[in-house]
């Protein structure tokens, strides 16, 4: 247990898991971040760079765990989920008839005398999120979509580290076609997956690429655990992964297949939503990874039939200036049934204005979620 690092960086450290980091007295890394936290709770800082498991909530501390890390198999790890291009390579042989490409930005204005399917998905080698991230559903449609992704990047190399996202290399890739979940997993010191939580990731249309909500339900859960385990076991024994947490996006097919799009490194849901176990399951997932947890998923999913839980990211506009606004959280709370918990964000330095733990026991309200306009919430204040 005490051979786990907890790295905190920005965008966004939940109270939950700082509770937890004093609770344990887990080890954490002594950074800027770190710093503004130890005036509030009790942490436990570590200058040890040689940790055999380490945690970060943000990816953003993955350019120092890089540079400074002294875990060889942790930077592969790092280095093999980061970069999509290099993942469908090493998977190449339990998807041998999935199309991928990679192209240069530089060469993006030539896509169309480019060989490609005549839909596909667009997005960085290496990215967070949904950036930079097109579908393509006509060849008719690659000049809008290659103007927008450029303006898209210039936004990018504001915000992030390159080694978060790049945008001078894209992927492209087939789409395909199925319903999407998302997997907050690590994998033990033999390389076997322990699932914490499955979430299903519906969206409002085909063109939808948002992140608005996630759910998960007792349903979704014993519905897909054993499918799930099986193809992070395989994908685990390729990519060598062990003492490792990730966050697993893939898709299920209506035959079954189910493909892995992007494995992030070193966290479980980002933002902290991963905490949505603890409230829906009792689940901590920081705990289970530091003390090598499975959960007892018969014991925990009784009594939950018929629930759904879900977070909800309530996105600030890219087209406003945040800076004369103010946003209306009690108008916002009401069109949630029950909120398990509601954390408002620097909406003037984030992307985001909440994020929302939400349960319920009708599909409708994920509906109205999905559908909800956050300008309706906001106000101008003019100087």
């Amino acid at each position: 247990m005490q051979d786990t690092l907890f790295i905190l960086e920005e965008p966004y450290v939940s109270d939950f898991l700082l509770e937890t980091l004093e609770k344990n007295s887990y080890n954490v890394l002594l950074n800027d971040a770190s710093k503004v936290f130890a005036k509030k709770y009790n942490i436990n800082f570590s200058d040890k760079k040689n940790y055999s498991k380490v945690y970060s909530n943000s990816e953003n501390s993955i350019e120092w765990v890089l540079n400074n890390c002294e875990n060889d198999s942790l930077k592969a790890h790092i280095n093999i989920s980061k970069d999509k291009y290099e993942m469908r390579k090493a998977l190449k042989n339990i998807y041998p008839n999935f199309f991928f490409k990679e192209i240069l930005l530089s060469d993006i204005e030539n896509l169309a005398s480019q060989q490609l399917p005549e839909s596909f998905i667009i997005k960085p080698t290496i990215g967070f999120l949904s950036m930079g991230v097109h579908k393509v559903n006509s060849h008719n449609d690659l000049e809008k979509m290659i103007c927008t992704l450029k303006n898209e990047i210039t936004t990018f190399k504001l915000n992030f580290p390159e080694t978060v996202l790049n945008s001078s290399k894209f992927i492209i890739e087939e789409v395909i076609k199925g319903e999407e979940f998302a997997v907050d997993v690590y994998f033990e010191d033999k390389g076997l997956p322990v699932i914490l939580n499955i979430f299903a990731h519906p969206f409002i249309s085909e063109d939808d690429v948002s992140d608005r909500v996630y759910i998960t339900s007792k349903k979704i859960i014993n519905d897909n655990i054993n499918e799930f385990e099986k193809i992070l076991g395989k994908i685990a024994q390729k990519l060598d992964f062990k003492n490792f947490p990730a966050h697993v996006e893939v898709i299920k097919k209506s035959n079954g297949e189910i493909i892995p799009v992007e494995i992030n490194p070193m966290r479980f849901a980002g933002w902290c939503t991963t905490d949505l176990m603890y409230y829906a399951y009792g689940i901590n997932p920081y705990e289970y990874f530091a003390q090598n947890k499975k959960p007892d998923w018969k014991s925990i999913l009784q009594n939950k039939d018929n629930k759904i839980y879900y977070f909800a990211m309530a996105e600030t506009p890219t087209d406003i200036d945040k800076n004369k606004i103010s946003f209306d959280y009690d108008a916002l709370e009401k069109c949630f049934s029950k909120i398990l918990d509601i954390r408002k964000i620097d909406f003037v330095n984030k992307p985001v204005f909440a994020v929302i733990f939400g349960e319920t026991t009708e599909r409708e309200e994920i509906n109205k979620i999905l559908q909800l306009n956050m300008k309706d919430f906001i106000s101008e204040i003019y100087a």
